[in-house]
């Protein structure tokens, strides 16, 4: 096996910002394995919250390409060499974890989803993302977005006005809203804040308190008068059980977890606890990343999955989407080809 590991800048229709950041572009990793007339692909998407960084990804993929089996079908194996190489996770666990999963289940002929035991392609409508600006910047964005077709928001929150955010949106789209302050409220002040922005009509907040607050989290769902999900504070299967009675729901994101193998076990897990789950990417990636967690999107009850519809440049296509909803081909695998 030779694999190709490479960088690739992607470029965002327009500057995304968080309450902790802005983005116009993002460098992300690809490893590609061509055997058998076949191409397996994984991604890497870095993110400074987590210590990544495009060329710590890269390095980490590169130094780690012999963990990757000779035997397809050897997920288990490989599990067990990526937990004990990356016990945390992240974006260079993922792009090894996509590729090994693309591969096994192009080896079987099968879409991904098919391999991983989900027959059901009936997947939740993705949300598209409406990033920080002025409030009348982003009602503009929001009523392009409901004009392409999307039925869900997420709007970001943390800095200015929420409600006049949400007022100007809400004079636009009639969909459900769900709304992500990125960790970036206080335990004490989140009910508080939530209280006034629940008449808007929104679906859940997401992680509006630091990631680490578990116990903080868990007095803001006590008094939340809306679901509370969290985000950053769900990484590991582990975390799950942490976060049990602290809210609703997790987002769960294969860039975080450490690849499909991970993501997968982290919803049985949330569902046996009785939490809910969302599928979610980071802003910037491309179809590959993006359709590994589509083929995952049948099993959960909420998607957020438009890393690729942000971008303007993405030199793939996998997971089709219309009106806001997957639209799965019978190819194999990811079923990723260039654009």
């Amino acid at each position: 096996m030779r694999p190709r590991v490479y960088t690739l800048d992607v470029h965002l229709e327009v500057p995304f910002q968080i309450s902790r950041a802005v983005r116009t572009e993002k460098r992300v990793v690809i490893v590609e394995l061509a055997e058998g007339g076949r191409v397996s692909r994984g991604e890497g998407s870095p993110d400074p919250f987590f210590n990544e960084t495009t060329e710590s990804i890269e390095a980490d993929v590169r130094r780690s390409l012999d963990l990757l089996p000779e035997d397809p079908s050897d997920l288990v194996g490989l599990k067990r060499r990526l937990d004990e190489r990356f016990p945390h996770g992240g974006a260079a666990a993922c792009a090894l974890d996509t590729l090994a999963h693309d591969r096994a289940a192009q080896a079987a002929a099968i879409p991904l989803h098919t391999f991983l035991g989900i027959t059901s392609t009936d997947a939740p409508p993705t949300s598209f993302t409406i990033g920080i600006a002025e409030p009348t910047v982003m009602a503009e964005r929001a009523a392009a977005a409901a004009k392409k077709g999307y039925r869900v928001l997420k709007v970001k929150l943390g800095h200015g006005d929420d409600e006049a955010i949400l007022r100007g949106i809400r004079e636009v789209f009639s969909g459900p809203i769900r709304v992500d302050p990125n960790a970036a409220w206080t335990p004490e002040e989140a009910p508080a804040r939530i209280e006034r922005i629940a008449p808007f009509d929104l679906e859940f907040v997401e992680q509006p308190t630091p990631p680490a607050d578990i116990e903080g989290l868990r007095r803001v769902k006590a008094r939340s008068v809306l679901p509370i999900v969290a985000d950053e504070a769900a990484v590991r299967v582990h975390d799950v059980d942490r976060l049990a009675g602290a809210c609703d729901g997790i987002n769960v994101k294969l860039q975080k977890s450490g690849g499909v193998a991970e993501a997968h076990a982290m919803i049985r897990r949330a569902h046996e606890l009785g939490l809910k789950v969302m599928l979610g990417c980071r802003a910037a990636e491309t179809s590959v990343a993006i359709a590994a967690a589509a083929h995952l999107a049948p099993a959960v009850e909420w998607a957020d999955l438009d890393g690729n519809l942000l971008i303007v440049d993405d030199p793939f296509r996998a997971v089709e989407v219309r009106d806001g909803l997957f639209v799965f081909s019978d190819r194999p695998g990811l079923g990723v080809v260039p654009a």
